[in-house]
C-alpha cells in the first residue's frame, strides 16, 4: 500500500505526491490529521479552518472517483501525529508513504519524530517540496548562506525556473461519477459542528480546488493585463483573490507560475503577468526564510538587534487599531475590511502594519497575532515576513528610517476616497479630499475619531529608537547571542 499524507495541499491536480503514488505499484490510500488543536495553539483563524475543513470535503470526493480513500484522523496536535501514523501503516501494510514538505519549526519537529518512527517500521517517506517553486535550500549566496535580500534572491529564483521548472500535471477525473461518501467524511463534519464562524463571512467565500482553479483562469482572462497598474488601489477588483487558495493549498503555485509564463506570450499582458510572477517570488523567499532561520516561527526577529527596542503598551490604542478607531481614514477602512472578510488588500497589510509598529509604537508581534485570529489566508511565512518587513526588524535592504504616511498613502492609493466610503461609511457624506483628512473639517459629535497620534514627528521618533536599541545590542546583546 502507499499513502498520500495531505497537509496544506488539498487538491488533486498538480500534486506530485499523488502523482508519484498513482504511478508507484499497489494500491493507493490517503490520509489527514486534524489538528485542532495545534490550529488553537498557531492562531488559525475560524474563517481559515472553515476554508479547510470545506476544501477537505471536496478532496474526500475527488479523491473517492479515482479509487483512492481519504481517512481523516482526529489527531488534536502534532505530537500524536507519529503514533497515529504507525496505526494506519500497520493497519494498512504501508510500506510507503508521499508527503510534501513544510518549513516551519513546529511541522518540521513533527515531521522529524515520524520520520524516526517509520524507520523503525521500515516504511520510506518520499518528500518533495511541492509547496513552493523552488526549494528552500537550493539557492545559496556566493558565500554559502541562505539570500535574505530579495532583489538578489529573485535574480537566482528566476534563473533556477528557467532550467529547473516543470509544467504541472494535472488529473483526469472529468465524466467520474464522484461518490458523496469517503472513510473521513463524518470527521470532517464533526468538526465543522464545533466550529462557529458568522455567516456572514463565509458566504463571501468559495473553498475547495473546483472553486480556485476557476478563479485562476478568471483573473488571468480578465485581471492579469492591467496587474501591475492596478494591483495597489483597493477599491478595484485587481488582485488574483488566490490567496487563500494558495494557503491552503486548493491550488497549486506552479499551476499559477504556469498560467502567468503563458500569458508572458502575450504582449500586453506581459507587464501584469511579470508583476505578479514577483509575487510568487516573495511567497517563496518568505518560505525560504522560515526554514533558514527557525527562531522566526517562535517569535524572534530576523534583525536581533531589534529586540532590544522598548515597545509601547498600550491596550487602547491597540484595541483602536483592531477595531478602525485610530482617526486615520485608509487604516481604520483596512482594519474594517479584515474584520469584516477574513481579508485585507496587500498595499493595506503594509500601511496598518508599519502604523502599529512605527505610529502607535506597538510591538508588531501583536498585530501579527491579530492577523493569523482572522485571515483566511493565514500562513506564517508570509504573514510574519510582512510584519517584519513593515516593523524593519526583517529581511530588508532599506532600513528602519522607511515609515508610511497613512494619509499620503490614502490620497495615492485611493484617490476618490471609494475605499474608505464603503467600509468607514460615516464618511462617505465627504468629497474626495477631505474624505483623507476629515479632521479639517468639523464631523458631529462622535461621528468619526480624532487621530489618535500625530504622523508628524514619528520617523524622527522611530529613527532614534531603532538607534538606541542597535546600541544597546553592540553593548550588551551580542555577548549574549
Amino acid at each position: 500500500m502507499n499513502l498520500v499524507w495531505f497537509r496544506n495541499d488539498l487538491r488533486v491536480h498538480a500534486h506530485r505526491p499523488l502523482q508519484q503514488a498513482l504511478c508507484a505499484d499497489g494500491p493507493v490510500s490517503a490520509v489527514y490529521f486534524l489538528c485542532e488543536k495545534q490550529w488553537e495553539s498557531h492562531q488559525v483563524a475560524p474563517l481559515r479552518r472553515w476554508y479547510v475543513l470545506h476544501s477537505l470535503l471536496e478532496l474526500g470526493e475527488q479523491l473517492a472517483a479515482l479509487g483512492v480513500p481519504l481517512d481523516v484522523v482526529d489527531a488534536a496536535t502534532f505530537e500524536a501525529v507519529p503514533s497515529l501514523l504507525t496505526r494506519q501503516v500497520r493497519d494498512k501494510e504501508v510500506r510507503q508513504i508521499f508527503c510534501s514538505r513544510e518549513y516551519p519549526l513546529n511541522e518540521r519537529r513533527r515531521d522529524e519524530a515520524v520520520a524516526s518512527a517509520m524507520a523503525e517500521l521500515g516504511v520510506t517517506i518520499s518528500g518533495v517540496d511541492d509547496g513552493v517553486l523552488v526549494p528552500p535550500r537550493a539557492l545559496r549566496t556566493g558565500k554559502g548562506t541562505p539570500y535574505t535580500v530579495f532583489g538578489a534572491y529573485k535574480r537566482r529564483w528566476d534563473a533556477w525556473l528557467d532550467t529547473h521548472f516543470e509544467a504541472p500535471a494535472l488529473v483526469d477525473v472529468e465524466g467520474v461519477s464522484h461518490p458523496t461518501d469517503f472513510p473521513g467524511r463524518a470527521a470532517v463534519e464533526r468538526a465543522l459542528g464545533r466550529l462557529q464562524v458568522s455567516p456572514s463571512l463565509t458566504e463571501q467565500w468559495r473553498p475547495g480546488e473546483q472553486s480556485a482553479r476557476e478563479q485562476l483562469d478568471r483573473f488571468v482572462s480578465h485581471q492579469l493585463a492591467r496587474y501591475q497598474k492596478q494591483r495597489d488601489f483597493p477599491a478595484l477588483s485587481a488582485t488574483s483573490g488566490l490567496s487563500a487558495a494558495l494557503s491552503a493549498g486548493t491550488l497549486s503555485v506552479a499551476s499559477c507560475y504556469q498560467a502567468a509564463r503563458e500569458a508572458m506570450a502575450d504582449a500586453g499582458a506581459r507587464e501584469g503577468a511579470a508583476c505578479w510572477i514577483g509575487e510568487l517570488a516573495w511567497r517563496d523567499f518568505y518560505r525560504q526564510i522560515i526554514a533558514q532561520f527557525p527562531r522566526l516561527s517562535y517569535g524572534g526577529a530576523f534583525r536581533r538587534e531589534t529586540e532590544w527596542l522598548q515597545w509601547r503598551d498600550d491596550d487602547d490604542l491597540f484595541d483602536a487599531w483592531c477595531e478602525g478607531r485610530t482617526g486615520y481614514p485608509l487604516v481604520d477602512a483596512a482594519m474594517r475590511q479584515l474584520v469584516a472578510t477574513g481579508w485585507m488588500h496587500n498595499r493595506l497589510r503594509m500601511v496598518t502594519a508599519m502604523f502599529l509598529s512605527k505610529h502607535l509604537w506597538l510591538d508588531w508581534r501583536r498585530g501579527e497575532a491579530f492577523f493569523m485570529t482572522h485571515l483566511i489566508d493565514g500562513d506564517i511565512a508570509a504573514n510574519n515576513g510582512g510584519w517584519q518587513w513593515s516593523a524593519s526588524s526583517g529581511t530588508d535592504a532599506v532600513p528602519y528610517f522607511r515609515v508610511f504616511n497613512p494619509i499620503r498613502q490614502s490620497q495615492r492609493f485611493d484617490p476618490q476616497g471609494e475605499f474608505i466610503a464603503r467600509w468607514v461609511p460615516e464618511l462617505k457624506h465627504l468629497d474626495n479630499k477631505t474624505i483623507h483628512e476629515p479632521w479639517k473639517q468639523p464631523l458631529l459629535a462622535g461621528e468619526y475619531p480624532a487621530p489618535i497620534v500625530p504622523h508628524q514627528g514619528v520617523r524622527e521618533a522611530v529613527t532614534e529608537a531603532f538607534k538606541n536599541a542597535k546600541k544597546m545590542y553592540d553593548e550588551q546583546g551580542s555577548a549574549q547571542q
